[in-house]
């Protein structure tokens, strides 16, 4: 039988780090920007946001997410350091802070948009999960 892939680790954006840093990573959350230029997504949840790099994952169909605040994806991909600290997204001062780490970047190889996806629900799903791992 070939070499399987590595299988990507849920996580909630909140909960990702420099630990997760090589990781290969799959993540949900709501695309708050996208800069054509970079390719760069700010992927925010729960006052928290990612760094997403879609230009491996851009196709056809990427334009109707993309362009369309606040929708819904998941994205699977590689936690890297990034070679250039990618600045805080500016944000009209309407909302609460963003928490975002500017040196770490999911370089996505697949976006699925997923509008029917419940966030609140895969919040609390990975939540408990990362409960139970402490507690083992």
């Amino acid at each position: 039988m070939p070499p399987q892939p590595d299988p990507a680790k849920l996580r909630r954006i909140c909960s990702i780090g420099k630990s997760d840093e090589g990781k290969k990573l799959r993540v949900a959350g709501r695309v708050l920007s996208y800069d054509v230029q970079t390719g760069i997504v700010v992927l925010i949840d729960e006052g928290h946001g990612l760094y997403v790099d879609i230009v491996l994952s851009l196709d056809g169909q990427s334009r109707r997410w993309a362009t369309e605040r606040l929708s819904t994806i998941i994205a699977l991909g590689d936690l890297e350091r990034s070679e250039m600290r990618l600045g805080a997204p500016v944000i009209d001062g309407k909302g609460p802070a963003l928490k975002i780490n500017e040196e770490l970047v999911l370089r996505a190889i697949l976006v699925v948009p997923s509008p029917d996806l419940d966030l609140a629900l895969w919040n609390n799903v990975l939540a408990d999960e990362e409960e139970d791992d402490r507690e083992r």
